[in-house]
């Protein structure tokens, strides 16, 4: 999968709309062995502000050593901004091989 079809298909999931409830979210992450169990997050939410707060949170625990993982939405100026680890925008062909079908 080149990068411009690994960006079309993530374009293309936002037609299938969402699915009330968490249900599928749970069964899902049950099969994969419930990675979450052993993550810890900050879910930053609300109407102004997000990206200026995860912006700061992400060079703050950087700084402390953390290994940061972001995720935005929606994107600025281009998908790869979508993930991030440390600052830095997914590679181009980790994109492309995570969205492979």
């Amino acid at each position: 999968m080149r990068y411009q079809e690994a960006r079309d298909y993530i374009a293309q999931t936002a037609c299938y709309g969402s699915v009330l409830g968490l249900q599928t979210i749970r069964l899902l992450m049950q099969r994969l062995g419930n990675p979450q169990d052993d993550l810890r997050f900050i879910h930053i939410a609300g109407t102004n502000g997000k990206g200026s707060v995860s912006a700061f949170l992400t060079c703050v625990l950087a700084e402390a050593g953390y290994r940061v993982g972001r995720y935005n939405s929606p994107a600025v100026i281009e998908e790869r901004e979508f993930i991030s680890i440390n600052e830095k925008h997914i590679v181009r062909k980790t994109m492309q091989k995570y969205c492979q079908r």
